[in-house]
């Protein structure tokens, strides 16, 4: 809040220049604040219409730092609201290559793909909203239904490793696990290997 009140004075007195020099000077000094300094100047050049350079800001620092989800998360929206879905479901899908769990982008993933209704992709859509529902569900209640629906999304988006996985950790929870029961015996190949 500190840097984001300074950078604005110096807005304010027409120093755009200088508040920019000082929030990338604030980046190397602060590398843990990368991420919010970044975006913090992507916003003031918003608010100070120069749509453009913030576009190159963001575009310069994904190049650097590529697996940057909140940054690439940004970026996708940005490139949604300027009708440039091929960019947004990019960066979306780069963030769940480093974060296939990422909620956030597994939903905008999926309610655009729903939103556009493009053919074949309906499915898609739909098992990414599940999938974001049921990551955030399971988190919460790590119950064996919810384990169980989130096990049949991941198998239905080819992710059996992490369906069995999932699968593995409800059965050695417990002994009664019943929908896990019913789950393999219509997708045995979602049985955990036994260990020797």
């Amino acid at each position: 809040p500190a840097r984001a009140a300074a950078a604005k004075m110096l807005i304010e007195e027409g120093r755009l220049l200088d508040a920019r020099a000082f929030l990338r000077i604030e980046r190397m000094r602060f590398d843990s604040y990368f991420t919010e300094l970044v975006m913090l100047e992507v916003q003031l050049l918003d608010e100070t219409n120069q749509t453009e350079e913030a576009n190159a800001l963001l575009d310069r620092e994904i190049t650097r730092t590529p697996d940057d989800a909140s940054l690439l998360y940004m970026r996708a929206m940005r490139r949604w609201e300027a009708g440039d879905i091929a960019g947004m479901e990019a960066d979306l899908r780069q963030v769940l290559r480093t974060d296939p769990d990422n909620a956030e982008a597994l939903n905008a993933l999926g309610y655009t793909l729903a939103d556009l209704n493009l053919p074949g992709r309906l499915q898609e859509a739909f098992e990414l909203i599940e999938r974001a529902w049921l990551e955030s569900a399971y988190t919460q209640i790590p119950d064996q239904e919810v384990a169980a629906h989130l096990a049949e999304v991941l198998q239905a988006l080819g992710r059996e490793e992490e369906a069995r996985r999932l699968i593995e950790q409800i059965m050695q929870r417990t002994n009664l696990h019943p929908q896990i029961d019913d789950l393999l015996k219509r997708y045995p190949e979602l049985t955990p290997q036994a260990t020797p």
